[in-house]
């Protein structure tokens, strides 16, 4: 009879742990699966595709292509470009310094060799130049026209200058005073002369 007890005894013992430990196991993967799903509700893919969000100057959408695993140097747009090309181009300092600090790549060119800095240095974005050259953009990247930031910011101004830049502000879809572009080119020649 004792042995009957003892051994009742141990069978209750093994019970009790394993429907403890399966409890405990239980507990986990259904903490597990709360913890999975609240990140994948986190992290939802953007409405908008990385481009629109760069031209509208969409800082939380930017971030949410971050999140989301969005390849920050993928083309898009009517001219091949990057998100970064599109907010330098745009002049959205924010959005740009959030790429650029994301590891975005500064030198890619669209399909008229323009680079984000070409773009920042051409419609006079001064912060925007200051960022892209800060973070080590090359200036003397040759575009399709054979000229380089540093060649836009190194000539004079005058009145091709002029109509070349009214031309690019309806192409880009930008909105950019020419007065303003024209008094920061001889900034910008500083900053890219560092």
């Amino acid at each position: 009879m004792m042995r009957l007890n003892i051994n009742i005894l141990i069978f209750s013992l093994i019970f009790i742990t394993s429907c403890s430990s399966s409890n405990q196991e239980n507990n986990i993967n259904s903490t597990n699966e709360t913890v999975v799903i609240e990140v994948e509700e986190a992290v939802k893919e953007p409405a908008n595709n990385i481009w629109i969000s760069a031209k509208k100057g969409d800082v939380e959408s930017i971030k949410q292509h971050i999140a989301f695993g969005t390849d920050l140097n993928s083309k898009g747009s009517s001219r091949d470009e990057t998100a970064l090309i599109i907010a330098a181009c745009q002049g959205h300092y924010e959005v740009v310094d959030l790429l650029v600090n994301e590891g975005a790549d500064l030198n890619i060119q669209n399909n008229e060799g323009v680079t984000a800095q070409f773009c920042a240095v051409f419609f006079g974005q001064l912060e925007i130049v200051q960022i892209l050259s800060d973070a080590g953009a090359d200036p003397n990247i040759v575009n399709s026209l054979d000229l380089t930031a540093m060649d836009l910011v190194s000539v004079e101004w005058d009145g091709t200058r002029e109509s070349a830049v009214k031309f690019y502000k309806l192409k880009y879809q930008v909105n950019f005073d020419i007065e303003d572009i024209k008094s920061a080119h001889p900034l910008i020649m500083e900053i890219l002369n560092k």
